[in-house]
């Protein structure tokens, strides 16, 4: 007799617990719904997360939480729900289908063709996707000014063309052209640049870069070149990125380590962050270099960039080594702002300013230097 009392009331504890918790789904599922037919997005955002917080979690609800962050702008916080929905889903189509625009809309062409590559739709946006395919071309060329005369006014030009060479698989390539007067002689440096970035996960990307530069110095010929090897991961708040750089630069052979982070602090492009830390080592040295980025935008389709490299910048490399300058001195600090502009969704226009103190080679003379460069992208 006790043993069937006792198993009712297990029983009438477990048919509450399971009506209570349907109850609690239904009133969830339908509020949810509703506050999303009525484009109430922020509502639904706070909402949503308390639901969750409070054991009613299930896929449309993440849908429904994240296509409210992505109508707001909020991409980062979206592709938090999107994941989440792929973790137990991974081939939801709207789940894939958004985060492949969150990727793009944040600048991440090597993550969002992870996602493009999963989806089994050809168009998104009405755009049609191609394994294959043209990313971007563009140009940029700038001077540099000094404040002395032993040091000309040098030039600097590069030609850029960013391919998809499958989904999971981008080339950027470029070809430059630098040139230095240094009092009776000068420095004439063509080069040639690549970089291949391979996503093989939804997070992880895995990047190798190879820099040649012929510099002409002094009736003297160096075949200088670099060679990068990194790894970057796009995380929930923003990117983490570690690599190395071997180089050698004339006579020098170059160490350089690096860890980046990219932070996006208003869950977009309209404000973020990049912080840079390099070790550099050359000539039996070690150089700690720091750089800090901060961006943002003011108004649609303008962006406006400030930077500032602190420490002893010698064979430096920046931008996954695309930008030695490898100049006759050293650069001890630098400073500088950019503009770009998007230009009827295809173009983009950019103006660089950049302040430099150098000191010279040889005789450690100080100086300064001021750069002006423009640029031009046509993305496809």
């Amino acid at each position: 007799m006790g043993n069937k009392f006792s198993l009712t009331i297990l029983l009438l504890i477990v048919w509450i617990t399971v009506s209570k918790a349907q109850s609690s789904y239904q009133v969830t599922d339908s509020t949810s719904l509703a506050l999303f037919n009525a484009a109430e997005w922020q509502q639904l955002i706070v909402f949503g997360k308390e639901a969750i917080s409070n054991g009613d979690d299930f896929p449309l609800l993440r849908l429904r939480i994240a296509y409210a962050s992505f109508v707001r702008g909020n991409y980062i916080d979206a592709l938090v729900q999107y994941n989440k929905v792929l973790a137990n889903d991974r081939h939801n189509q709207i789940a894939l289908y958004y985060a492949y625009l969150c990727n793009i809309y944040l600048n991440r062409p090597e993550n969002a063709g992870w996602f493009a590559a999963a989806l089994d739709s050809a168009k998104v946006e009405g755009k049609q996707l191609r394994s294959f395919k043209i990313i971007s071309l563009g140009a940029e060329s700038g001077i540099k000014f000094t404040n002395i005369y032993e040091r000309g006014n040098s030039s600097y030009s590069r030609a850029f063309v960013d391919f998809s060479l499958a989904y999971r698989l981008n080339l950027s390539t470029s070809f430059s052209y630098y040139y230095q007067p240094i009092h009776n002689d000068h420095i004439i440096q063509p080069g040639y640049y690549a970089k291949l970035s391979y996503t093989p996960f939804k997070r992880f990307s895995f990047v190798g870069a190879y820099h040649y530069m012929r510099s002409d110095l002094r009736q003297l010929v160096y075949q200088n070149n670099a060679s990068l090897l990194g790894v970057k991961y796009a995380g929930d708040a923003g990117d983490f990125q570690g690599d190395f750089i071997l180089s050698q630069i004339g006579d020098e052979k170059t160490r350089q380590y690096n860890v980046q982070f990219v932070r996006y602090l208003s869950g977009n492009l309209n404000f973020y962050s990049i912080s840079r830390f390099s070790l550099v080592d050359v000539l039996s040295e070690h150089n700690m270099v720091v750089q800090q980025l901060f961006g943002f935008k003011p108004v649609s389709k303008l962006w406006f960039e400030g930077v500032v490299t602190l420490g002893n910048q010698y064979n430096y490399a920046e931008a996954d080594a695309l930008y030695f300058y490898n100049g006759f001195d050293k650069t001890k600090f630098k400073a500088g702002a950019n503009c770009y502009f998007l230009l009827k969704q295809r173009l983009l226009l950019g103006l660089n300013y950049t302040f430099e103190r150098k000191s010279d080679n040889i005789f450690k003379f100080n100086y300064l230097q001021h750069s002006i460069n423009g640029g031009i992208t046509w993305n496809f």
